[in-house]
């Protein structure tokens, strides 16, 4: 069904540019050369129906061809983030149980002992981006399990999401009809492939609708602002501290952008500072779009951005409901605040070997999310809080039970708490909270370079905090609050 998409749109435009990265693109009819050749590869290497294939790779023609090979033969992608250490590496590597990592020889060489250690796993360091003619492909599977990707949640671990091949063309289909994109846009592709936001509105949005990929490897803000205004962006998808940078940087000048006719921001909360100061930089409104990895996109702020409704996310993407709900599961009317519920033919079935959770978290059909909000009486969601202790660092979902565990393993620590507190422009900040053990010696530069190597980079607490002890409630309950107010 994923490549069968992809098909239609080379049908229709077979010279029109699909990616463009430096001075280098492809059409859409090369690209889908390159994929058939890759899967003939892939193929020939015993990969079929099933099989997982971990995609470790940066945005680039090779994330876009690996992706729809692995979809052309019926296996599953599971593409990982390329700043993962080995001990969380090790992990996805376990519970995927992938037949074979795609990666690059710079990752490969960070990673050379795990994954030469690592069993029933093949490496694969290079994906040839040829072009020519190929004779027309076998048909590829229409349906079943297509992707897993990983969401963080409360049980310590990442939980695996299985999403199937309607969930994604489901999502596609859901932000064309809301979005309107067409193969007039080009597509600012800095966010990461690899992550949800950029898998479904870069990569999905793109070849649903014919638009052009403009890809910059990393995100520097005066490329940034090159590109939108060089290579005639027409959306810009990103996430806070991008926006931020742009709008608050003195060496970069106002200047409008009139080719750019939507920006949006998903994975963390928007500052007003910075929606202000963009706006007047750049005469664009920052839109706002709320979307999980269990869900894809589920809605988009497309109306006025007057007055509060500046911070909403919209209304629901099309075909996409959400109900603003109590603890008992009754609807709300406007005004009043509960968990956001929401229903999609995009959501995943639940995720893998975690019954009970599933049990809370996908009822009637439809996904619990933890996030809290309420609508305003024009229908428009706001995001005001969340039931569930995620931290948003610079877009990345964090689980703080997660960096307790790394950081509870020193054997100077007694107890540690994780929290998330504000930040500059409104951004979350992993901060800890430890307790030492009697007679330690311990310091927040121990800490870090404790965590080095065991966590992603963007997970290891930017502050650290050593008390006498934590908060707790007469019952014994931490009182993360506390940790919190006491931050500034």
């Amino acid at each position: 069904m994923l490549y069968h998409m992809l098909s239609q749109t080379v049908q229709r435009l077979p010279d029109q540019p699909f990616m463009e990265w430096g001075d280098e693109s492809l059409s859409y009819q090369q690209f889908q050369n390159a994929v058939d050749r890759f899967a003939a590869a892939l193929a020939a290497d015993g990969i079929g129906p099933g099989d997982k294939v971990i995609v470790l790779l940066p945005n680039g023609p090779e994330f876009a061809v690996s992706v729809f090979a692995i979809v052309k033969l019926g296996a599953i992608v599971v593409p990982l983030n390329t700043a993962f250490q080995d001990s969380e590496l090790e992990y996805y590597l376990q519970d995927s149980q992938a037949r074979i990592m795609i990666t690059n020889p710079a990752i490969e060489a960070s990673h050379g002992e795990l994954i030469a250690g690592s069993s029933g796993c093949r490496l694969l360091t290079e994906v040839p981006v040829d072009t020519r003619d190929v004779p027309p492909a076998e048909r590829s599977p229409v349906s079943g399990p297509v992707i897993y990707q990983y969401s963080s949640g409360s049980t310590g671990t990442p939980k695996r999401v299985t999403r199937s091949q309607e969930n994604l063309v489901t999502e596609a289909d859901n932000f064309l009809a809301t979005v309107d994109t067409s193969e007039a846009d080009r597509i600012l592709t800095v966010v990461p492939m690899f992550h949800a936001h950029g898998f479904g509105n870069c990569l999905l949005a793109a070849t649903r609708s014919g638009a052009t990929l403009v890809v910059l490897p990393a995100f520097k803000r005066k490329t940034a602002l090159k590109t939108l205004t060089e290579k005639h962006i027409t959306i810009f998808p990103g996430v806070p501290f991008m926006f931020s940078i742009l709008a608050d940087s003195p060496s970069i000048q106002g200047q409008p952008l009139p080719e750019l006719r939507l920006a949006f921001s998903a994975g963390a909360p928007l500052a007003r500072e910075t929606y202000e100061n963009f706006r007047d930089k750049f005469n664009v409104p920052i839109r706002q779009l709320y979307g999980s990895t269990e869900t894809g996109s589920v809605a988009i702020n497309t109306g006025s951005t007057e007055g509060e409704r500046w911070s909403s996310i919209g209304h629901p993407m099309k075909n996409v409901s959400v109900t603003i709900i109590d603890d008992a599961g009754h609807e709300l009317p406007p005004g009043e605040s509960g968990e956001l519920k929401i229903c999609t033919p995009a959501l995943t079935s639940g995720y893998a070997n975690l019954d009970e959770v599933n049990a809370e978290t996908f009822r009637d059909g439809c996904f619990w999310s933890g996030d809290v909000g309420h609508l305003d009486a024009e229908g428009n969601i706001y995001i005001t809080g969340r039931t569930k202790l995620f931290i948003n660092a610079g877009g990345n979902k964090v689980d703080p039970g997660q960096v307790e565990e790394v950081i509870g393993r020193h054997v100077a620590v007694e107890e540690v708490v994780v929290v998330g507190i504000k930040g500059q422009y409104g951004q979350e900040v992993i901060k800890a909270a430890i307790v030492k053990k009697d007679d330690q010696e311990l310091s927040p530069e121990d800490i870090k370079n404790w965590c080095d190597g065991k966590l992603a980079e963007f997970k290891v607490p930017r502050i650290i905090e050593f008390r006498a002890e934590i908060p707790r409630s007469p019952l014994g309950k931490i009182l993360r609050k506390y940790l919190q107010e006491d931050a500034s």
